[in-house]
């Protein structure tokens, strides 16, 4: 073994009674196993919740909500039984399962066993090397243990950026939720070797670039020993829970603990990559989850709530089809539920990727049992494989198109927000170097701004439907030119307000090629004049006495320069 753990307790025998002395031997034998304890615990209501300290990490919560289970690594142990909780120890994996290691590529065959590292590292090495026309292997980092911590990407020009969305899957950032890992390599391996036999395979690998990362937290799954997941883990090799070790929308460290090498190395790469959608997939429960984890639905909704509500319903209503009994029922009888009306945490990576990087990502807990035999292995990819194709499509709805410079045709990073809608971060931005945006939006009549410093908004009203795409791509006008000011120091606009007469252009300076457009308030254009020349001493004269009155935007640009100027019609 690597590493074997031992831990001396000191038993407050003078407080507990027989049965917590049990609960203490149980835990005890756990924490030498793992170097952790799972534990069961009677809670009353949601406020009890709040009152536990930050190093115990809430797993799940019952669907009668009367009691948790929860997590305490060994350096905090002795904190938790000062607490004097009645605490019950839950046993990680059922005495007589089997946890089969593959120890070789071969014997992932038939995908009922577990891959030692090795052979894991091999597997996605082997992927990239056998189709490399569609993938390419890469690394996010390295565990602090020094395991790799890899990612695929799928898609049919893997070496060129297109006018594509970034779909990522993520799996075991906590090491003892085994699942994982095995359903995220065998979609690897159904997306490649079904991509020229299957027509909705080959739309997806065409028109989306996918990554997956079937394994988060190495140490954590090969805690015990590179060849055996039987000791695996939740936490980090340094006894961090990486679902908690994220920046939070209301703070920046919200479990105490400075950001581990992994969850820096994970920040860096979502950074890199600009993920429109997502997923990290967990076990210990069995339901969608979706934003937000940080808050109760009763105190805060995030914007596309509706969309989340049905995309979630659609993975799981998918997932009933192909299973049964109860799978998919344990937390809600629908299969999805808001994180925060669950048990509300802090730092998950979830609502980081929502709130910080405009993305979108649920938690998906795909098997009750955190430890599920090896022979059991097949039957979690029959439940899910449908949904997991179904989710990645989802990448290719709702709103998307490439936003541009009007002059030049090069692609812009811009804004991308709805009005009287987004909040909290939830607009989103189009991203270089082709400039595409992906938004995704539940049925319904939107107004949508484009936006940049130095160039003029855009509004434009669009109809969004179910399960399809609407593609407006957008140019943007300049404004002023910052490194130029010859316009602005030989131009006047006058006068302004202006009331019952025109506007009037007076040139100080000769000007050829001068092109003068008038926009509304929303960025609509109303007139455009182009190739005029301009002498020293000479007025233009813009008549505006019909239009209604309000705020109006002129923008005068010629070859080299512009300038930008807001005018009021009273």
């Amino acid at each position: 073994m690597k590493k074997i753990f031992f831990i001396a307790l000191l038993l407050p025998t003078l407080i507990f009674a027989q049965k917590n002395q049990e609960e203490l031997q149980k835990a005890q034998k756990q924490i030498n196993t793992y170097g952790d304890v799972y534990f069961k615990l009677p809670i009353k209501n949601k406020f009890d919740l709040k009152k536990l300290p930050k190093y115990i990490s809430i797993d799940s919560r019952s669907i009668n909500g009367n009691y948790i289970k929860a997590y305490v690594p060994k350096k905090h142990f002795q904190d938790l039984l000062e607490l004097h909780l009645n605490f019950e120890v839950v046993p990680k994996k059922k005495s007589n399962k089997s946890l089969t290691m593959a120890h070789t590529i071969g014997e992932m065959s038939n995908w009922n066993r577990y891959p030692t590292y090795s052979v894991y590292v091999q597997m996605m090495q082997k992927f990239a090397s056998d189709y490399p026309d569609l993938a390419v292997l890469d690394t996010i980092g390295y565990s602090h243990d020094n395991h790799l911590v890899l990612a695929l990407k799928i898609t049919d020009n893997p070496h060129v950026d297109e006018d594509e969305p970034e779909f990522f899957y993520s799996a075991q950032m906590h090491g003892d939720e085994l699942i994982g890992q095995i359903v995220m390599l065998r979609l690897i391996d159904y997306l490649l070797s079904n991509y020229n036999s299957d027509p909705q395979v080959q739309n997806l690998v065409d028109n989306v670039e996918i990554w997956i990362n079937p394994l988060a937290n190495p140490d954590g799954l090969y805690n015990g020993s590179d060849n055996d997941v039987s000791y695996a883990t939740r936490y980090l090799y340094n006894w961090i829970d990486p679902n908690r070790n994220f920046p939070a929308p209301n703070s920046t460290h919200p479990d105490g603990e400075a950001y581990a090498q992994e969850t820096s190395d994970m920040m860096q790469f979502m950074t890199d990559h600009y993920f429109n959608l997502s997923a990290n997939i967990h076990g210990g429960a069995e339901v969608a989850n979706y934003p937000w984890d940080t808050w109760e639905s009763s105190t805060k909704t995030h914007p596309d709530d509706n969309w989340w509500r049905y995309v979630c319903s659609e993975y799981a209503n998918t997932v009933f089809s192909n299973s049964s009994g109860g799978y998919f029922k344990d937390v809600t009888s629908n299969g999805i539920t808001e994180g925060g009306d669950w048990y509300v945490i802090e730092g998950g990576r979830q609502d980081y990727m929502t709130y910080f990087k405009n993305g979108r990502e649920m938690t998906l807990e795909l098997s009750r049992d955190k430890m599920p035999a090896s022979n059991s292995l097949p039957q979690y990819w029959n439940y899910n494989y449908r949904s997991l194709i179904k989710y990645i499509k989802q990448s290719l709805n709702g709103l998307r198109g490439i936003v541009t410079d009007a002059d030049t045709g090069e692609p812009l990073e811009a804004k991308i927000e709805i009005a009287d809608h987004d909040r909290d971060n939830s607009f989103v931005y189009s991203y270089l170097p082709v400039g595409d945006y992906h938004r995704y939006l539940k049925s319904g009549n939107y107004s949508v701004t484009y936006s940049k410093t130095g160039y003029v908004s855009q509004t434009i009203n669009i109809h969004i439907t179910d399960d399809n795409v609407v593609v407006k791509n957008v140019a943007l006008h300049k404004t002023v030119d910052v490194d130029q000011n010859i316009l602005k120091e030989n131009i006047k606009i006058y006068p302004n307000p202006v009331k019952n007469q025109s506007v009037k252009i007076l040139s100080n300076i000769n000007i050829e090629k001068l092109d003068i457009t008038l926009y509304n308030s929303v960025g609509a254009k109303i007139m455009d004049l182009k190739n005029l020349n301009l002498s020293s001493g000479q007025t233009i004269q813009i008549p505006v006495q019909h239009l209604t009155s309000g705020f109006y935007f002129i923008n005068l640009t010629t070859p080299n320069n512009s300038l930008f100027k807001k005018i009021l019609i009273e």
